[in-house]
């Protein structure tokens, strides 16, 4: 009798609290995929070029990006140092401060052209010159430029935020430009960065390189706000060789430049590194600050206090944002297969005019990236036979091991990129067939 009653409760047709409960859930299932979709598509663009346009290879725009909206402020005090961006002053009036005891604050400093600074200033700090002083590559790379080697023929793509297509200091470099899930918010500061320091006229390492620029968001809008998602990472790449399937064979695109690392253990990241492998096996270098992922090499970036000469390698030593970490474990470098790259007190063109620059202190991997492959482009343009996997195991031999003192303790470091010798042994490559 009992499980007949049972029975008859089940086939019973449901009460009217329990429909109200399924529609509400019902409700809040359709508000969720709505504020999903919209999160995913909303405020993000994409946008291809033609493929009769690349294939005749001549430059190409999706768009032009908005920019210079950034007022200027007169601040009430002087900004605090903060860990990831140091002494930041872009756009500031200091002109009624007092920094001439403050030479420990400014070696972390981040200015542009329309900082405006006060008469006090500690002797050797002179803005003019530290900005100037920036634009060089370092370590000796405008002497390869004299040499005739400065990326001329050779096609770099880079990955990164929506550019401000008319700085001076890249216009005429720029071939391609398009759009894969770039969030619509005018010119980034970012982008302007990493081209200028890949090919900048007067700031990069390649200055007559080409590039392939892709903007795009490596996040979405969910329910819960944003999230990380390095699948348009992985689309990117996948999208930079399909163009180079359609270019002439005298601007394919040998190296792509991604300032961001990943993980292979999350879904999205494996994505990015399959991506990687699929490039390897064409031939085209794919830099992230996760190098050793997919090479084997890993890669690191170096300071240099803004009044230390850029092209002397005793200039340099560990960048600002791991330097603490190193003096407490040097044993973190493994020289046989580290890559230490310039990296801090790095000047480039600005997001928000056409002739503005930006000076900035502390850098991170995102500069060290591009720079690099600036350095692999010159190589390429030295030796066209080269690979990836050669480039970083002659830039491993070459390179320089620099002993110091810091504090009374004696100290490592190394490998640092030797850009001379690394393309002496290129062209010796080249010459031996």
């Amino acid at each position: 009798m009992l499980n007949n009653r049972k029975k008859v409760l089940k086939n019973d047709p449901p009460s009217k609290i329990t429909r109200q409960r399924i529609f509400l859930l019902f409700i809040l299932l359709a508000l969720g995929t709505l504020c999903w979709y919209i999160g995913k598509t909303a405020g993000f663009h994409t946008g291809c070029n033609a493929d009769a346009d690349y294939a005749e290879g001549v430059p190409v725009y999706y768009r032009e990006e908005t920019y210079g909206n950034v007022v200027q402020r007169s601040p009430e005090k002087l900004p605090k140092a903060e860990e990831d961006t140091g002494f930041d002053v872009r756009f500031l009036d200091l002109s009624v401060f007092d920094l001439s005891e403050q030479d420990e604050l400014l070696q972390e400093v981040w200015f542009n052209s329309k900082t405006v600074w006060p008469n006090k200033l500690p002797e050797g700090f002179i803005p003019e010159t530290v900005l100037e002083e920036g634009k060089n590559p370092g370590l000796g790379i405008r002497r390869i430029h004299d040499e005739g080697y400065t990326g001329k023929g050779i096609s770099i793509a880079i990955v990164d935020t929506t550019l401000n297509l008319d700085h001076v200091e890249y216009k005429d470099n720029i071939k391609g430009y398009e759009l894969l899930h770039a969030f619509d918010e005018g010119a980034g500061m970012h982008g302007s960065a990493v081209t200028s320091i890949a090919a900048g006229t007067s700031c990069g390492v390649a200055p007559n390189a080409d590039i392939y620029y892709i903007a795009s968001s490596f996040f979405r809008i969910g329910f819960f706000g944003t999230k990380r998602d390095l699948t348009y990472m992985a689309k990117s790449i996948n999208r930079i060789l399909e163009i180079n399937q359609i270019l002439p064979d005298t601007q394919k695109i040998s190296v792509i430049s991604i300032s961001c690392g990943f993980d292979p253990n999350t879904l999205d990241g494996r994505k990015v590194f399959n991506a990687i492998e699929r490039a390897k096996r064409k031939n085209v270098f794919v830099i992230t600050p996760s190098l050793e992922l997919n090479y084997d090499v890993e890669i690191r970036g170096l300071g240099r206090p803004y009044n230390e000469d850029p092209d002397c390698v005793e200039s340099y030593v560990p960048g600002l944002f791991w330097q603490k970490h190193f003096y407490e474990n040097p044993e973190m470098l493994n020289i046989e297969n580290t890559l230490l790259i310039p990296m801090d007190s790095r000047t480039y063109g600005d997001w928000e005019s056409e002739y503005g620059y930006e000076f900035c202190s502390r850098g991170g991997l995102s500069w060290a990236v591009p720079w690099l492959a600036g350095l692999y482009a010159l190589c390429r343009e030295a030796n066209p036979s080269i690979t990836p996997e050669m480039f970083l195991s002659v830039a491993l031999e070459t390179g320089t091991e620099k002993e110091f003192s810091y504090n009374g303790n004696s100290y490592s470091l190394g490998t640092i990129v030797n850009p001379s010798m690394l393309i002496q042994k290129i062209q010796k490559e080249e010459e031996a067939g």
